[in-house]
């Protein structure tokens, strides 16, 4: 990432947590964050805790954030946070680049708030009736990682949705997204159609049409990778079969037990390897407002 997208990204994410811009200039930025912005950043878990025992209303922190990338010498030689007293109050002064703490720590405070969203498509500018309202169709969005694991791993990708009025399923829902405009607020002149099934009744029939698609998927991966575990099971027991079968003196008993104990580890641990195993984890999902009847 270069300067301006470290500072486009920033910027982003300062807009949709609600976040109070105080100063911007072209390689700097001046923000009092919102409390969920705090909360993410600041590593305040004992504040935040005595704000929601009391409800007292919280003073956030407020960021000078340059994203001027500095020299490597600068960044060993200069300490990552400086302070600046202002009327205002105290100003916390970071620089922002790729491969900083801070910038880090934004990444992964997206990645979480972004497992789940709601957002709305933005209308076409100039193409709304002043005096009408456009229906709009909730989607539940869900990216499906699917791991085919082995000995070997592959991994794919489903970028599903499923419509909540109708429940009509668009296996390439997440690619159609890519060209619209989305935002986390509800537009003008827009109302929202009901749901004709529930969220956890969307959720079964995306988890359903993905297993019917799995079971029909080819399989020779897997005969292949259990022919493998066989082989390296069947090899084991040739080498320690003997071996224990050898051990028949009382004087040998504790030694047999301990070679026992290694030969089922060993045993397992060629299980764990081999065995061929499908798993299914959701990496993100969220609710998507679009224009029509669907």
């Amino acid at each position: 990432m270069n300067t301006k997208q470290i500072q486009k990204f920033v910027l982003s994410y300062l807009d949709s947590t609600g976040c109070h811009l105080i100063e911007k200039s072209p390689n700097r930025v001046v923000v009092k964050l919102s409390p969920a912005a705090d909360r993410a950043l600041t590593n305040r878990p004992y504040y935040w805790s005595f704000i929601d025992r009391t409800d007292t209303e919280p003073e956030t922190l407020t960021f000078g954030w340059s994203f001027e990338s500095p020299s490597m010498s600068d960044r060993s030689n200069a300490s990552p946070v400086s302070y600046v007293m202002t009327e205002a109050g105290r100003i916390v002064q970071e620089d922002v680049y790729y491969g900083s703490r801070r910038l880090h720590q934004l990444f992964e405070a997206v990645r979480q708030d972004g497992r789940n969203v709601t957002l709305f498509e933005e209308p076409p500018r100039g193409k709304i009736d002043p005096l009408g309202s456009q229906p709009y169709t909730a989607w539940l969005g869900v990216n499906f990682k699917v791991a085919y694991e082995c000995d070997m791993k592959r991994e794919e990708l489903y970028g599903w949705g499923i419509s909540l009025a109708t429940g009509v399923i668009d296996d390439k829902f997440m690619e159609r997204l890519k060209d619209r405009k989305l935002s986390p607020r509800l537009p003008s002149n827009v109302h929202l159609l009901k749901n004709g099934i529930s969220l956890r009744k969307g959720m079964s029939q995306l988890e359903l049409t993905l297993e019917r698609k799995l079971k029909n998927t080819d399989f020779t991966w897997a005969v292949e990778a259990e022919k493998r575990r066989q082989d390296e099971l069947d090899r084991i027991r040739q080498y320690y079969k003997p071996m224990l079968e050898g051990m028949g003196h009382d004087n040998q008993k504790e030694m047999k037990e301990t070679l026992t104990a290694r030969f089922k580890q060993r045993e397992a641990e060629i299980d764990w390897q081999y065995r061929p195993r499908i798993s299914v984890s959701v990496i993100n999902c969220g609710i998507f407002h679009l224009p029509g009847i669907h």
